[in-house]
């Protein structure tokens, strides 16, 4: 089982944006959205051999996708590595069960696309945007207003980065936006107004700290695809959690 920094080593590697993030929230949280943001990774791993029809198709997906579901209703040992931490999590009550549901259920809608804004809207708040709600559950958010709205901030990094990695995402096979990249940075700034984060307060701010890279990408579209992210990306996000404090 991957613990303290091996863990926190893995999810720089495999999603270093909500790493980064994560390091500005408080210590006695960071474990907890560490094991969160590796157990998203796995969902996402999950899809993988779905998206060759010529291996699998969706089926193995959704059936890799049931295993966790089956774990975190408790159906189902915990044996995999990134599984005991967000087990440990759901029973001291740090996210709440419904919440990390929503995100395998984001991950099922993936493998069955649909050419649908409102649907595309509903996997963005269910993935990305139930993934930072889970953060603010993590601080200790209880008021559904603040946490629909982190929610959101969480939608507008999820729009960002597939309007940043637009021409890669669509040879990846992934389901994307069912428009053209215009009226996907419309819906991520759509997302961003609905979140409102300068207002939001300190705790909840925090918990919303993907949308600096949110709105970074959104103002940029894919002209950087498949570049690192630049000093001022960090810089940036760096600034708003200093702010916070």
């Amino acid at each position: 089982m991957p613990q303290g920094q091996e863990l926190e080593d893995r999810v720089r590697r495999v999603d270093p944006d909500r790493a980064l993030c994560a390091r500005f929230l408080p210590d006695t949280v960071q474990p907890a959205v560490f094991g969160l943001i590796a157990f998203h990774d796995e969902l996402v791993r999950a899809l993988a051999p779905a998206r060759s029809a010529a291996v699998a198709g969706p089926m193995a997906g959704f059936v890799r996708l049931q295993w966790w579901r089956d774990v975190l209703e408790g159906t189902r040992a915990p044996d995999h590595e990134v599984a005991p931490p967000i087990i440990s999590a759901l029973r001291n009550g740090t996210f709440q069960p419904d919440t990390l549901l929503r995100v395998i259920d984001a991950r099922e809608a993936e493998l069955a696309p649909k050419a649908d804004v409102c649907i595309w809207r509903n996997m963005m708040r269910n993935g990305a945007g139930a993934l930072q709600r889970a953060v603010g559950e993590a601080l200790g958010i209880e008021d559904e207003a603040l946490l629909d709205r982190i929610e959101a901030a969480g939608a507008a990094y999820g729009a960002g980065a597939m309007a940043r990695h637009w021409p890669r995402m669509q040879q990846s096979g992934r389901y994307l936006f069912p428009g053209d990249e215009a009226a996907l940075i419309k819906e991520g700034h759509a997302f961003l107004v609905e979140a409102d984060v300068r207002s939001l307060p300190r705790n909840a701010r925090l918990a919303a700290l993907s949308a600096v890279l949110a709105a970074r990408d959104l103002g940029r579209d894919s002209r950087q695809a498949g570049l690192p992210r630049g000093v001022g990306d960090r810089l940036a996000v760096m600034v708003a959690a200093l702010k916070v404090g």
